[in-house]
């Protein structure tokens, strides 16, 4: 990247190759596994070079964090485009899928894992999704508040973090997960049980396989174009 005195202009172009290459690392390896060795190692800097911008990789993946839950967003909205309005089952669809890609890439996996683990990575996702219940729920859910909705949300991030990080086996199949992911978070929000199987039949009409898998790709083919777009610069 080169030595000595560094424009803004040039240190932000830093930044943001640092940013990419090092999430592209977490998706190659997964987070536990990438060390802030091979990330420099790879970006070919000191460790200096990379600690001031960055003064550990959960503040990277705190970047990836936003890239991939507004991937997921864009991706299921797309998913009930023409299908539905009805927020509950875009919620559903959110959420299932999220479930799909976890299951899809091992080092995803581990990526939302430690993302839903950290401290600030799991604010964010918090702080994030606090937003999105809130419009799907509030009409349900006059009374509540902001605040009401942001435990919720604690909640619900633990179910999800405990249905992720459990494999599917010869005991628990992926239909049984969603079902039982579906079942414990929509009661949460006290969504009426003929509500709750609703949108369990709505999410097997759809193929969360191939939307993971469109995700995932979506995710790498923007850091790609990340890449060659900060080369150029």
């Amino acid at each position: 990247m080169g030595k000595g005195r560094v424009t803004r202009e040039q240190s932000e172009l830093h930044r943001q190759i640092i940013i990419n290459t090092t999430a592209e690392s977490f998706l190659e390896k997964g987070f536990t596994n990438t060390t802030l060795r091979h990330i420099i190692t790879k970006l070919g800097i000191s460790m200096g070079a990379f600690t001031g911008h960055f003064k550990t990789k959960e503040e990277v993946l705190y970047e990836l964090v936003g890239l991939v839950l507004d991937q997921q967003f864009s991706v299921s909205e797309k998913l009930v485009a023409g299908r539905t309005d009805d927020k509950i089952l875009l919620y559903a669809a959110e959420t299932v899928l999220q479930l799909y890609i976890v299951e899809l890439n091992e080092n995803l996996k581990d990526v939302y894992y430690n993302a839903y683990s950290l401290p600030k990575t799991s604010a964010l996702i918090q702080e994030k999704v606090t937003g999105k219940v809130a419009a799907i729920f509030k009409e349900q859910l006059p009374q509540l508040a902001s605040r009401d909705f942001y435990l919720l949300e604690i909640a619900t991030g633990g179910i999800m973090r405990g249905f992720m990080i459990t494999p599917c086996s010869i005991w628990v199949s992926m239909d049984m997960k969603v079902e039982a992911f579906l079942r414990n978070t929509l009661r949460l929000y006290y969504v009426p049980d003929e509500k709750i199987e609703e949108a369990i039949a709505f999410v097997k009409t759809i193929d969360f396989k191939q939307m993971a898998k469109e995700t995932v790709d979506g995710i790498f083919c923007y850091l790609e174009k990340q890449r060659e777009s900060l080369q150029k610069s």
